[in-house]
């Protein structure tokens, strides 16, 4: 107990003091057109903080989004526009965070920042090889309900977070390829 009384305030300070750079990030095609009148099925985001992530036509990419390494946004119309983004934080070694560690810190705080907070689930998955939490969560946004999904995980001393934010209305398919952009996620 005195090991995470201790560890929390220094994993937030070692958090916000360590914002991961946009910097470094390329999209790639997936399937790039061989001839006019051909779309692009997919685009596989590289980015020199060490993963890739596959992202579908119908969502383009956002700048300048503080915190995150990179976003996207539905190009659907209308005023539900579900996003997912991606940060990357580096971790001070000294401070041997676990990804246990990291669970714990974020569920602490999610009922704090969460407005209406209400956790639909959790569970440990794989990212490759390397453990990582997906959860799902709702609560209140600027226009009303909103569900997140999120996945993380800790490797090379990297805390690595996708998130995937569907507003009220978001449609089936959206939340199925946001889904799938989440679970693309591949860590180098």
């Amino acid at each position: 107990m005195k090991r995470a009384t201790l560890l929390a305030p220094l994993l937030l300070a070692a958090l916000s003091l360590t914002p991961a750079l946009a910097q470094g990030t390329t999209a790639t095609p997936a399937a790039a057109p061989a001839q006019t009148g051909r779309t692009v099925e997919a685009v596989t985001a590289n980015s020199s903080a060490g993963y890739s992530i596959r992202v579908p036509a119908g969502w383009l990419p956002l700048k300048n989004v503080p915190g995150a390494d990179v976003a996207f946004i539905n190009r659907d119309t209308g005023t539900v526009r579900p996003t997912v983004t991606v940060q990357v934080q580096d971790v001070d070694p000294k401070l041997k965070a676990t990804l246990a560690d990291f669970r714990d810190l974020f569920a602490s705080q999610l009922s704090k920042d969460v407005p209406k907070f209400k956790m639909l689930g959790e569970k440990t998955i794989k990212l490759g090889s390397t453990p990582a939490i997906l959860w799902t969560y709702l609560g209140d946004g600027d226009d009303g309900m909103v569900r997140w999904t999120q996945v993380f995980t800790v490797k090379n001393n990297r805390l690595f977070t996708a998130t995937l934010v569907q507003p009220s209305g978001t449609t089936a398919e959206q939340i199925e390829e946001g889904r799938a952009i989440l679970t693309s996620l591949t860590l180098k």
